[in-house]
């Protein structure tokens, strides 16, 4: 086989690689010509019968689509000379050039080729709430507010934080819970109250008029069923009172969503799917216990943007990770994607899990057939998901050009020649990393009392059973102030509960800045 002399412009980039396509030549006669079609692109202004050929550069596959505008799309064959079905999966280690041929076109057309790479985790990655420490607090309304502290005194252990009568701007606290957690005091006219789900919460909140809520309260439920004093401990060890930081427990949530099956509460436990989820989500923030197995990290914010960027040289490492392990092995992989759209900051961590990756393939003319574009869509789990109020996935879309070898990988030696030109979709940044999780994790967060075993036993889905107590009715929970009366308080500043019963020991050997905690 042998390659015309009047190639279009669209395929100047390609004659010295189709000078010798591999073992479909054996189908085609010495004086047929094969015309080059950019990947993801369009070649215009042919006529009659022809051959016409295509370069897949990655060995991880994907779904190869050609059209015609006019006749039929015939024989198409693979790098193996294998015949392979239009708009179908190409296979595993089928990189290199696809012949075909366009036949019956009654005019001047035009051929164009799509390239689809769609990688899923055998297991996605389910929803959680990322479970703020952020104390409940009175705070002066965000709008329409008269610019005044008008709470002059607290009740219980309340905190008052801003001087009463004195000029206070929109938004901020005025009144915060004390080491119990729970906020005490109603605001007084002129002032609101907001309410945030934490670990630590009562089994209701009186909001600003009066009215009372169910809320969540996964420790208090599980001090009940276990006997312990988790809900203490943690209203007075992790309560976070600065409404400048939102900490959570996005890393606990995101580890458990790819390492877990979806919890199922036992009906004798009393707990709902979210409070579950919460607990386990205890368990996993503490990043000391977990261990990192493949990874790319330490990548600059940006935001990426077309040409040099501190960005650029991070897309190859990041794009390795997605295709060989959400694609070519299945893996979810966790993921700081850092802040949403419109208003977010680089600082802002939002762990969560990668579930999918979809990726379209598109040439670089005068580059070469294995430099291509690549047009990324990253979705992940929600961290925002509480009583299926925000169930919509995450979906961060990428765009960078890398380079692949002759090998079907992309080639890391030419990571200065790549460029990460946009982020778009749910996300403002690059992520902060992008790491695979390897199956040895540590079930043991920062509260002492809370344990993988008292968890597993009212699981159904990670280890618990239809038996004993958590089989039947659940029981009756009492409010805080019923089921704490007469217990001495917990003091705060007691770290990682060493010197309590059961203290975490933390494993080393994983750095922090791995998860920017």
């Amino acid at each position: 086989m042998r390659i015309g002399n009047g190639l279009s412009g669209f395929a100047v980039w390609a004659l010295v690689a189709l000078a010798a396509i591999p073992t479909c030549a054996a189908a085609r006669t010495p004086q047929e010509r094969v015309q080059p079609v950019p990947l993801g692109g369009t070649l215009p202004g042919q006529e009659g019968d022809r051959y016409f050929g295509v370069y897949i550069p990655t060995r991880y596959g994907g779904e190869l689509t050609i059209s015609a505008s006019s006749g039929r799309v015939e024989e198409l064959l693979g790098p193996d000379g294998r015949p392979r079905a239009n708009g179908g999966e190409v296979g595993r280690d089928r990189h290199g050039w696809y012949t075909f041929a366009v036949r019956g076109a009654e005019a001047p057309y035009s051929v164009s080729t799509r390239f689809v790479q769609v990688g899923e985790a055998a297991r996605r990655p389910w929803n959680f709430y990322y479970w703020p420490t952020k104390g409940d607090s009175i705070h002066e309304p965000w709008v329409g507010g008269n610019g005044r502290v008008d709470t002059r005194y607290v009740n219980g252990d309340d905190r008052l934080v801003a001087t009463p009568g004195a000029y206070i701007a929109p938004g901020q606290d005025i009144v915060l819970p004390g080491p119990n957690g729970i906020l005490e005091t109603m605001p007084a006219p002129g002032d609101t109250s907001t309410w945030f789900p934490n670990l630590y919460d009562d089994l209701t909140w009186r909001g600003p008029d009066g009215t009372l809520f169910s809320t969540p309260s996964p420790l208090l439920k599980y001090d009940q069923l276990f006997g312990s004093n988790a809900r203490g401990w943690e209203a007075a060890n992790a309560q976070n009172q600065d409404i400048n930081r939102w900490p959570g427990h996005c890393l606990g949530g995101a580890v458990a969503s790819i390492l877990l099956n979806e919890p199922v509460p036992a009906p004798g436990s009393g707990m709902t799917r979210d409070e579950l989820k919460a607990l386990w989500a205890e368990l996993g923030e503490n990043h000391l216990n977990h261990r990192i197995a493949d990874y790319a990290t330490d990548i600059p914010a940006g935001p990426p943007r077309p040409g040099p960027d501190v960005t650029d040289r991070f897309a190859p490492q990041v794009h390795r990770m997605l295709e060989q392990h959400v694609r070519g092995q299945r893996q979810a992989l966790l993921s700081n994607m850092r802040a949403f759209p419109p208003n977010g900051t680089p600082n802002e961590v939002w762990n969560q899990g990668i579930g999918k990756v979809t990726t379209t393939y598109y040439a670089q003319p005068g580059k070469g057939e294995r430099s291509v574009r690549l047009v990324v869509e990253v979705e992940t789990n929600t961290g925002s998901n509480l009583n299926e109020s925000d169930p919509k996935p995450r979906v961060a879309i990428y765009e960078y050009t890398l380079v692949y070898g002759l090998d079907g990988e992309i080639d890391q030696s030419k990571a200065y020649q790549c460029d990460w030109v946009a982020v778009r979709g749910d996300a403002m940044y690059a992520p902060l990393n992008v790491l695979e999780l390897a199956n040895d994790t540590r079930w043991q967060g920062h509260n002492p009392f809370v344990t993988e075993a008292n968890i597993r036993a009212i699981d159904l889905a990670n280890g618990g059973g239809m038996i004993g107590r958590f089989a039947g009715s659940p029981p009756q929970f009492r409010p805080v102030s019923t089921f704490e009366a007469g217990r001495a308080p917990v003091f705060g500043g007691l770290g990682s509960g060493d010197g309590l019963p059961g203290a975490p020991t933390p494993r080393r050997g994983v750095l922090s800045r791995l998860f920017s905690r």
